[in-house]
């Protein structure tokens, strides 16, 4: 499975997630700009997509709610390295009640691994990120300053969120 991402304005966004509305699409909403989302085993409708291959996942993304996108720029003789890792830190995360669906995406043509959560509302992703299993398990490998897992950055780890909004009816 692939996920395909692209960004521009809000008003954009909603014109192409419209267009093809047949298609396994979610639009979101955050600081600055909008994203739209294209999970799929075909190619992308989108005209210059960022491109990822989904390497571990749980549950079924919905257009709702809050969504969060750990950026993790990861060097090429880490990859291995970092999936191992994360495959292992992630699992507690498929217990959590609150959670949604998540994705953990590896970059085609660039170094920025992708971790993407979806949950409820900010809230439930505030709870997790204060929990011991997330502080303990995930959080090393999300945070570039983590001096246990510093090796594996080439740059700066980063958080952007989102918003979904709710479908017209």
């Amino acid at each position: 499975m692939n996920l395909y991402l692209t960004s521009g304005t809000p008003e954009f966004m909603e014109k192409l997630t419209r267009k093809h509305q047949n298609e396994t699409m979610f639009l979101l909403h955050g600081q600055g700009n909008s994203v739209a989302l294209h999970e799929s085993n075909k190619k992308s409708v989108f005209a210059t997509p960022r491109k990822f291959e989904v390497i571990d996942g749980e549950g079924s993304f919905e257009q709702r709610g809050f969504w969060a996108f750990h950026n993790v720029p990861v060097m090429d003789e880490s990859r291995p390295l970092f999936e191992n890792r994360i495959e292992q830190a992630i699992a507690p995360l498929k217990s959590n009640d609150a959670l949604i669906a998540y994705r953990v995406l590896r970059p085609i043509k660039s170094e920025i691994y992708i971790v993407i959560t979806q949950w409820a509302g900010p809230a439930s992703f505030e709870v997790w990120t204060k929990s011991e299993s997330f502080t303990n398990g995930l959080a090393p490998l999300l945070d570039s300053s983590s001096s246990p897992t510093q090796n594996l950055f080439n740059a700066k780890t980063y958080l952007s969120t989102y918003t979904a909004p709710q479908p017209e009816a």
